[in-house]
């Protein structure tokens, strides 16, 4: 069964299952409280991690520690059609990242095949060896794909100096596209092997020859492996603070920062004004409460992570489930998984794997971002994290080695997500009866739905704090936010679900197409289309659509968290 059956008989299901819900909700909506278990279950939740958060934070305040020993680590960026504005200003913020004396760091840049993005005047790795003012002509190798196949990639070296501070950089560019995944795959399987220095056992020449490279820059082992997005900006003290992060306990195998909106963008946007409390909000509730009370957070965004290099990380074990090349017959879950959410995809699979793994938040590592201003592109990637983040929670429940707060969470996302319409509906049904016929347990409910609103007032006093400006700009974003989440939430949903079985990134990854008359090269695995690339060095995004209606590209992440009764979001990348 191929997997646009496949979508119409999860179609099929929810909307029995949502028509069934209002229907009978309608019919008999004076026994509303029959319906509690679902109305309330994210509500609940959120309450929960409100008091657990407060409470954490007055038995545990914030403390401003100092890091004074040195560390070795490295910079993964991962990029594709990013413009040459966008690149620059990401590589900058990085050679300007507060260090400690004796710090060694390396930037290990991954361009993902020759594309041009839509308004560049040149292609991606021709922006980088331009920005970069490479003379030297690369070295070329071979390494093998996560569908099996050679890969041509090409690796060049320079010692790039920004403001008096001079940082060595790798640049890796890749003949043919192949997703984000594949070179973080790549990226740890390089640190990974060095620590080791298992020369003998390296899979490739080209793992050996990285081997040797980066054995010309680090004395010892590597222990940090720091992950960016090329259109992410680091805050100056982000790095600084992720190390922190993660140093203070040896079993603490990963860590998350904080993204927020980029300063540059136009915040009196109606976008930008929903986004700004939707990310802040997402990321100091849910998020927080994983990281404070199970120390087990389950999104670690790939535009602000930091992973300790070991087994758990980047062993063969881990790398082995995380690169599962999806085949044509696999369920429609696996394919999403093979192309959206793929940071959350490979804790998920970290936390099962090795139970007794911590993974955490910092709020004081931040990064900005560039978050979309128009409805396509808006739509294009919530489609993609909430099918992401809901197919990950999926696997939350059922793999072994999850503690049962996790599942219970991964429950309540998915549950949330498929009732979304019957919850709208419900909500607003529970308002006008509110407003006309108030009952005693209503109004128990509405204390529960307060306590969540509550904590997104205090959140930039008391959890996140905010200059006397930021704070009024997020409280009338927060009005904004609080009036559209639910019509927001609903669009998404019906968007996401009808649109499960395009498996691409869609519009947030546009290139410009080839010329018509450019000689094209195709290649094919498993009726697949998995690259292709023109005689002008033009290159697709993985994301070409094959006979059987699929389509393959690389993916973000994302973070279920749910406002109120009503509202189910998903943040953040």
């Amino acid at each position: 069964m191929n997997i646009t059956h496949q979508k119409y008989i999860i179609i099929s299901f929810i909307g029995i299952v949502n028509v069934s819900l209002i229907y009978t909700f309608v019919i008999f909506s004076n026994y509303w409280y029959v319906y509690l278990f679902i109305l309330a279950l994210s509500s609940l939740l959120n309450a929960s991690s409100t008091i657990l958060n407060i409470g954490y934070r007055m038995c545990y305040p914030e403390k401003d520690n100092h890091r004074l020993d040195s560390r070795s680590y490295i910079y993964i960026v991962p990029c594709y059609n990013e413009s040459q504005e966008e690149l620059l200003a990401s590589l900058e913020s990085l050679i300007e990242q507060r260090i400690v004396k004796n710090d060694k760091r390396l930037i290990l840049i991954i361009c993902d095949g020759k594309v041009k993005g839509a308004g560049n005047n040149a292609s991606t790795d021709q922006l980088l060896i331009n920005v970069l003012k490479i003379e030297e002509t690369g070295s070329s190798h071979t390494y093998v794909t996560w569908d099996g196949t050679e890969n041509i990639i090409c690796k060049y070296s320079k010692m790039y100096t920004y403001k008096n501070e001079t940082v060595p950089i790798l640049l890796l560019v890749k003949s043919n596209n192949y997703g984000k995944r594949d070179s973080l795959v790549l990226a740890r399987q390089i640190c990974y092997a060095y620590n080791l220095r298992a020369k003998e056992d390296a899979q490739s020449n080209f793992i050996l020859h990285m081997i040797q490279s980066l054995e010309y820059f680090f004395d010892d082992t590597i222990d940090y492996i720091i992950g960016i997005d090329a259109d992410t900006i680091f805050d100056y003290n982000c790095s600084y603070e992720l190390i922190q992060s993660i140093d203070c306990d040896k079993n603490i195998h990963g860590s998350v920062g904080f993204v927020d909106i980029y300063h540059k963008m136009k915040f009196y946007s109606i976008f930008v004004l929903y986004q700004y409390a939707e990310y802040i909000y997402a990321q100091s509730l849910r998020r927080q409460a994983q990281s404070n009370i199970t120390n087990k957070v389950s999104c670690l965004s790939g535009c602000v992570q930091i992973l300790r290099i070991s087994e758990e990380t980047c062993g063969e074990k881990i790398l082995k489930v995380f690169n599962y090349y999806p085949k044509e017959n696999d369920t429609i879950f696996k394919h999403i998984l093979s192309y959206a959410s793929e940071d959350r995809n490979h804790v998920c699979n970290m936390l099962s794997l090795y139970p007794h793994v911590k993974t955490v938040q910092t709020l004081k590592a931040v990064a900005y971002t560039i978050v979309p201003t128009s409805i396509s592109v808006f739509l294009s990637q919530r489609r993609r994290w909430n099918l992401g983040a809901n197919t990950n929670d999926l696997l939350l429940i059922f793999i072994p080695g999850i503690n049962i707060f996790e599942r219970i969470l991964a429950f309540v996302n998915v549950v949330t997500f498929i009732t979304t319409p019957f919850i709208y509906v419900a909500t607003v049904y529970f308002i006008i009866s509110i407003i006309e016929n108030a009952t005693l347990l209503m109004l128990y409910l509405a204390i529960i739905l307060f306590i969540p609103l509550f904590y997104g007032l205090i959140v930039p006093i008391f959890i996140k704090p905010m200059t006397f400006k930021n704070a009024l700009y997020y409280y009338f974003s927060y009005i904004i936010f609080f009036s559209l989440a639910g019509t927001v939430s609903l669009i998404n949903f019906l968007n996401s679900i009808m649109k499960m079985d395009i498996i691409k990134w869609g519009k947030t990854r546009s290139i410009e197409k080839a010329d018509e008359n450019d000689f094209l090269t195709i290649t094919i695995k498993d009726n697949y289309i998995i690259g292709m690339q023109s005689d002008n060095g033009m290159q697709s995004d993985n994301g070409m659509q094959s006979d059987n209606g699929m389509q393959s590209d690389n993916g973000m992440q994302s973070d279920n968290n749910t406002l109120l009764l009503m509202f189910n979001e998903d943040v953040i990348v």
